[in-house]
């Protein structure tokens, strides 16, 4: 079935036969006036430019804030952590391409129907969708206009179909479709809670092309607010929602030539309208507690498509079952479902870079940026544990060496060969023990600690005894020169285990600063992107 086909109408005689609008009945009001409304357009195309300029923005800013793994070694876990911050950052534009020709059949649905006002029929499975769909297409059909049904196929594509099956079982295993006339198109969705999975999704994938939304709720288990999860997407995009309380009729035992009998009748005024407040009442409680504005809310009312059916679709069976009060509300319905089919080709983009293109790098990159603020955290919250442990590695490993080197300098009194072996231990010191603590940042950048130059005025001291009144050398002593090297290496070390320290948290802020970029690249094109949303959608 092509587009041309379907746009296709006859005149109905009963709609344009000379007659007063005070003898009009509410079905017949509602099949004129939406026959009769104005598809006018609004001029998107600076929306769509801004639009993709915020795409354009998006990506370069993520590319621009990039994580740097230069000050640590890709191969700690901090450096693990920002290497699949990066990656998630690269597999989410890559795909943007992708994701943007996903978007090509749900588009290409919404130009082929945009001839008409469209309804979403949204509900689960038994709630009576596929009946209200057909006894709307015979009440069209007995005013002579047009009628054709449809289903989509997995491209989007309408195919002309059979009236829909009803049952007790799910019938619909696609999304079918039923234009009314010139101007009205309900589709039919698989329910909410289809065995397979594949409803669902297929439901989601073309429910942009609705312009207001009709929530199916059987009298049996009214208001199953639940649902409304389902529908948070939709209303999200500001569509009105029009609760309807599909099969409100019940059986009464009735005597009839002195036998009882079952009989199904309609539920009364009282019990449908106690019904209907619950949904009400439940229904803006749930909105509210999903964020959502409770103003898209219709008030919701009751129908028995049995009860329409079953005196042949009088005008006193109708208004019984009713569907005068449903034809009064769907008439209602039009004006906002107008305003929102005016901007719907920016609502459609809109959306895809809302919850596929944004939503997607919040929920991956989020979680990412998460746990490497966490490691960052963490590593921050070690450093001075770890200058600790590297300052007593290096002061262990070079002062019980100080005897030896000592006496091995002794002979010659070379109290500057003493340190000058001091000094290349500590180097050799100080480089195992920085392997040893921060091994996963690059540090050295600016240069080794200062070398090792203790005071060259402290020396080995004769020690000189007289004998026979001469006074003689019989050795050297080291004490204080032992002393001065030890004070000595303990303010090197303190000096080295410092400067490794500040070199380390250098390192994390550098991070931790890319990271913060990176972030406000997010918050920014978030609030940018509400900006549109609200310029988009802010009365003319």
């Amino acid at each position: 079935m092509t587009a041309e086909t379907m746009d296709r109408s006859a005149p109905s005689p009963a709609l344009h036969a000379p007659a007063t609008r005070a003898a009009m009945s509410e079905e017949q009001r509602f099949m004129a006036e939406v026959e009769a409304v104005a598809l006018g357009s609004e001029d998107l195309r600076p929306a769509l430019a801004r639009l993709d300029d915020w795409l354009s923005s998006l990506g370069a800013g993520l590319v621009g804030a990039c994580l740097s793994t230069a000050a640590l070694r890709e191969d700690s876990e901090i450096g693990r952590r920002i290497a699949a911050a990066n990656a998630v950052i690269d597999t989410c534009i890559s795909d943007w391409p992708r994701q943007r020709d996903a978007l090509r059949p749900a588009e290409a649905l919404a130009r082929s129907l945009d001839q008409a006002v469209v309804l979403l029929v949204f509900g689960k499975f038994n709630a009576g969708k596929s009946s209200l769909c057909n006894l709307m297409a015979d009440r069209f059909a007995a005013h002579g206009l047009e009628v054709n049904s449809f289903h989509l196929d997995a491209d989007g594509r309408l195919e002309p179909c059979a009236r829909f099956t009803e049952g007790a079982i799910e019938t619909t295993s696609r999304i079918q479709g039923i234009r009314l006339g010139q101007r009205l198109v309900l589709l039919d969705t698989p329910g909410l809670h289809s065995a397979t999975g594949e409803h669902a999704a297929l439901t989601r994938r073309f429910v942009d092309c609705a312009d207001a939304v009709l929530w199916l709720t059987s009298s049996s288990t009214p208001g199953q607010v639940q649902e409304l999860e389902e529908l948070a997407g939709e209303l999200r995009r500001a569509k009105p929602l029009l609760p309807v309380i599909t099969r409100s009729d019940r059986y009464e035992e009735d005597e009839i030539d002195g036998a009882l009998v079952k009989l199904m009748r309609n539920k009364t005024t009282a019990d449908r309208s106690g019904q209907e407040a619950d949904v009400a009442e439940r229904a803006r409680d749930k909105l509210a507690a999903l964020g959502l504005d409770v103003a898209l809310l219709r008030p919701p009312l009751s129908v028995s498509v049995h009860m329409a059916r079953a005196e042949e679709e009088s005008l006193a069976a109708m208004a019984s079952a009713g569907m005068d009060r449903l034809y009064a509300a769907l008439r209602a319905l039009v004006s906002p479902a107008l305003a929102y089919r005016r901007r719907k080709p920016a609502e459609v983009r809109l959306r895809h870079l809302d919850e596929t293109v944004l939503g997607g790098l919040q929920a991956l990159l989020r979680p990412a940026l998460e746990q490497l603020n966490a490691a960052l955290d963490d590593a921050t919250a070690q450093l001075d544990l770890r200058g600790t442990q590297m300052q007593e590695d290096v002061w262990r490993a070079i002062v019980p060496l100080l005897p030896d080197l000592l006496d091995a300098h002794a002979p010659e009194r070379d109290a500057d060969g003493v340190r000058r072996s001091v000094s290349q231990a500590l180097q050799s010191a100080w480089g195992e023990a920085r392997d040893a603590h921060f091994s996963d940042y690059r540090l050295g950048r600016d240069g080794q600690p200062a070398p090792f130059e203790p005071a060259p005025d402290i020396g080995f001291e004769e020690i000189v005894i007289e004998v026979e009144g001469t006074r003689q050398s019989v050795g050297v002593d080291a004490t204080r020169l032992h002393a001065a090297l030890e004070r000595e290496i303990g303010d090197w070390v303190a000096v080295a285990g410092d400067h490794a320290r500040e070199e380390c948290a250098a390192c994390l802020r550098e991070v931790m600063a890319d990271v913060a970029r990176l972030d406000a690249v997010l918050r920014a094109h978030e609030a940018s992107l509400r900006d549109i949303r609200n310029d988009l959608r802010a009365p003319a």
